[in-house]
């Protein structure tokens, strides 16, 4: 059993205090302490955000989603994505799920290995069911403020989800068409992100074109996929086409039998893939 030892003398006269206690703890209880006490070293991340429905029209739409693309060294995904392109003489397009078609699906499975190909890469999304939604309630009927909320939500989660031994921090960039120019999304993300995390884990946000930016495509792609599969879920959608096929495709990569549903699946070279089915009672 470890030992405390108090011992009190004394001092000089020329010290201020009255006694000194000096605690001496023995080798044993020293040993059972916490090395890694202290501040957490910092990991800077880039993250790539895209969305797909739109909150402010009809329920009846039903489908809206949020999706992310998070990594340590974007260069790698980038340089991958241009020199696809490059190789399959697509080098002028734009990788978006809505144009996926039979004569372009082995294009589009291409994308989706090279995704998993990559190192320390995580894409997140969370999918929205907008008649479950009440934005009326709970937002004053402000949407752009809601979408805002969903977004750090989504931020937050993906960055609590990383390496416990770090503190994770992130620059998002995001879609430029997803907002209007004149809103406050990027002080409510920053905020929101702040107070369910307790620092100022988002450091920075940037609007770009998605034409611009392979990551954000890549983001599109997958989350339109996912999206799809809870569309077909929903009977929104026929369950036949090129789309079902890159649903069946997606499902067979994640090993999963539907990713209609809320999953987390993680994979060897830092890869991770998570869907979550957005339910009101869920923080």
């Amino acid at each position: 059993m470890a030992k405390t030892v108090f011992s009190s003398f004394k001092p000089n006269r020329n010290l201020t205090r009255d006694y000194i206690i000096v605690i001496i703890v023995s080798g044993q209880y020293n040993n059972c302490m916490d090395i890694t006490t202290g501040p957490k070293s910092r990991l800077n991340l880039f993250g790539y955000l895209d969305e797909t429905g739109l909150l402010h029209t009809p329920a009846t739409d039903k489908v809206f989603g949020l999706g992310l693309v998070v990594c340590q060294n974007p260069r790698d995904l980038h340089r991958s994505v241009i020199s696809y392109k490059n190789s399959r003489h697509y080098s002028k397009h734009e990788f978006k799920f809505t144009d996926i078609r039979q004569k372009n699906l082995n294009l589009y499975k291409g994308l989706i290995d090279l995704f998993f190909d990559c190192k320390n890469i995580n894409f997140s999304c969370v999918v929205y069911d907008k008649k479950e939604l009440n934005i009326k309630h709970y937002f004053n009927g402000d949407h752009e403020k809601a979408y805002g909320v969903f977004v750090a939500r989504l931020v937050s989660r993906v960055l609590e989800q990383g390496q416990s031994n770090k503190s994770s921090y992130v620059v998002l960039l995001a879609d430029d068409v997803s907002t209007k120019k004149s809103d406050r999304f990027e002080k409510v993300v920053k905020d929101k992100v702040k107070m369910r995390l307790r620092r100022n884990a988002v450091f920075g946000v940037a609007r770009l074109e998605s034409h611009a930016v392979a990551e954000i495509q890549v983001c599109d792609v997958l989350l339109g996929i996912v999206a799809y599969s809870f569309k077909i879920k929903f009977g929104l959608v026929k369950a036949d086409g090129a789309k079902v096929e890159i649903v069946k495709y997606l499902q067979r990569k994640l090993s999963a039998q539907r990713i209609s549903e809320t999953i987390e699946k993680r994979f060897k070279g830092g890869v991770q893939f998570s869907i979550e089915e957005y339910h009101p009672n869920k923080k």
